[in-house]
This record gives structure tokens, sequence and C-alpha cells, in this order.
């Protein structure tokens, strides 16, 4: 993720889709670029900071694809790739973990 990017576009009140016209790109192609999906071009970032009315230096972030060749295939790896989850979706998943045990054990008392 951009997050640099995003807080700029978000800043200047742009939705994906308005900043992607204004580069020249569909939303869906610039929706990769800001999730670090796609790597951003030097001429990409150029004409963003440009729309966005900063630095390119401000929002300019380095991406955490690596592309290895490996028999002659492309394979994207990824580097340095983490998030933070918040402790109440983990808490709501352990419910949700315990509650389907509970279920699956219903449906086998069910079952015979």
């Amino acid at each position: 993720m951009k997050s640099k990017l995003l807080n700029a576009r978000l800043n200047k009140g742009f939705s994906q889709e308005q900043l992607a016209d204004l580069i020249g790109m569909t939303q869906s192609n610039y929706c990769r670029r800001e999730k670090g999906l796609k790597k951003i071009s030097d001429a990409e970032w150029i004409k963003i900071a440009k729309e966005l009315n900063v630095k390119k230096e401000d929002i300019y972030e380095v991406d955490i694809l690596t592309k290895n060749d490996s028999n002659s295939k492309d394979i994207v790896s990824w580097k340095l790739y983490h998030f933070n989850i918040p402790d109440f979706v983990i808490e709501h998943m352990e419910f949700l973990k315990k509650e389907n045990k509970e279920l699956r054990e219903q449906l086998r008392k069910d079952a015979l």
C-alpha cells in the first residue's frame, strides 16, 4: 500500500477514479498501483505529483515488489509486505472459529 500517495490523494479530495482520469489511466490500473500491486513508473510518479500539487519526493515510496526470472517465468515475490490487523478483527475471527467448531460438532451429533 502506498500510504503517502493514498493520504495525498485523500487530502486533495480526489477519488481513485478522478485521479486516474487526470493522469490518463483506468481506475482499476490506478488502484493496483496505489495498493502496491503494480509498479509506478517514474513518469507516472511525476504525473501524479503534478495533479496532487505536491513534490514527487513527498509521495514517493519504494516498490515492495521485485521480479525474479526463474525458468523463463516472471515470478513476483513480495518483500517486506505486512500490515497490522486491528484487535477487534482478530477477536471476531476467534469468535467465528469457536462458533464454527461448535456448529460442526452439532452437525456430527445430528448426523448420528
